[in-house]
């Protein structure tokens, strides 16, 4: 298990622009909604992650998706 908060950005609630990238990737390639609380801030670590070529092959990869989709109609002005 790895805790990495440097992809919590500003606080609670405050979705950085890589939660934002975050979900909207997840949604448009997977067809997974993600809030902007938890689970946005986790696929953005997850994402910056795989870029930065922190897995190898063969790597066994777990993301947990911790609910809270429906957060993110109150967040509507962050996808503008």
């Amino acid at each position: 298990v790895k805790a990495d908060c440097n992809y919590v950005g500003k606080g609670y609630g405050i979705p950085a622009e890589s939660t934002i990238e975050a979900i909207r990737i997840f949604a448009e390639f997977e067809g997974i909604l993600l809030d902007p609380v938890y689970s946005g801030k986790g696929a953005a670590g997850l994402i910056d992650y795989c870029r930065k070529g922190n897995f190898r092959k063969g790597d066994k990869i777990v993301f947990i998706h911790t609910g809270g989709q429906t957060a993110l109609h109150g967040y509507v002005s962050s996808f503008k």
